[in-house]
């Protein structure tokens, strides 16, 4: 009779996770660590593509609940953890309904950082920050000069189609005149943002979401709010040029930055291009 062959299940029962230390009463095993280092990774990858919007506020409170209810469950306070079954039960189905569009973006954020999304990145980075985008610094130096108001918005790994779908789509090449002569009073297309795509001006005239942020300088006006509510719900960089102190202003990441030179929007646009392999 020939010798039995080994199960999986047989495999399984033997298998004992390797011990490394202790600590205390505590044992360490590798699968531990393992399983820390990949619900750290998980959590950061998720930080990242959340950080600064509305999401991300709501995330923290779900996840300050979830511990609360862990901790509940841990002292076994029954009643109390009985009405936080039912919250967490019924918060998910609601969290799922109301932050549908921050979801979907976090799941397309995850598609578009697959190895080869972020290999055509690096590629298209190189020429977007060297050639391309240092038309909009000249753009930028001509409408402050002459005190002109603009919104330009540069996309990162969100396409913000319903954005652009908000106002005219034109696909030109991006040139330091067509953006000047766009955002122009005498100009039909003046009004709103400009949507800087792929290294091209795709859309123009576009109505961005206004911030709720109600610690604002009261003297910023509609182009600065617009730019931080952008920023706030994207990972979009957004150029504000104001035409009354005619200065400079970032947002990116829900932050916005006043003042600011075309040194800082060139580091800011190449930092907004470099390609994240990590």
């Amino acid at each position: 009779m020939s010798p039995r062959r080994p199960t999986l299940s047989g495999y399984l029962r033997c298998y004992r996770p390797m011990e490394l230390f202790k600590i205390g009463f505590v044992t360490v095993r590798l699968i531990d660590i393992l399983d820390v280092s990949i619900v750290t990774f998980l959590f950061f990858r998720i930080y990242e593509s959340l950080r600064g919007s509305l999401a991300m506020r709501v995330t923290s409170v779900v996840l300050g609940i979830f511990l609360l209810w862990k901790l509940v469950v841990l002292l076994e306070f029954r009643l109390l953890g009985s009405i936080l079954d039912e919250f967490l039960g019924l918060g998910a189905i609601g969290v799922m309904i109301i932050f549908s569009p921050e979801i979907r973006k976090f799941l397309s954020a995850i598609s578009t950082n697959s190895l080869l999304s972020r290999l055509k990145r690096q590629v298209a980075a190189s020429t977007d920050t060297s050639d391309t985008y240092r038309e909009v610094v000249e753009a930028l130096k001509s409408l402050r000069a002459t005190g002109s108001g603009a919104l330009i918005a540069l996309t990162g790994t969100d396409p913000l189609e319903e954005i652009q779908e908000s106002g005219d789509s034109i696909d030109a090449t991006i040139s330091a005149r067509l953006i000047y002569s766009i955002f122009q009073k005498e100009s039909p297309l003046h009004d709103g943002a400009m949507i800087l795509h792929q290294g091209r001006i795709s859309a123009v005239r576009c109505i961005l979401p206004i911030s709720k942020v109600g610690n604002l300088d009261a003297e910023l006006g509609l182009r600065h709010r617009s730019a931080l509510g952008l920023s706030e719900v994207s990972d979009a960089l957004v150029i504000v040029v104001s035409e009354e102190r005619r200065e400079l202003s970032l947002a990116n990441r829900g932050n916005l930055t006043r003042n600011v030179d075309y040194g800082d929007i060139e580091e800011a646009i190449s930092r907004h291009f470099q390609p994240r392999l990590s």
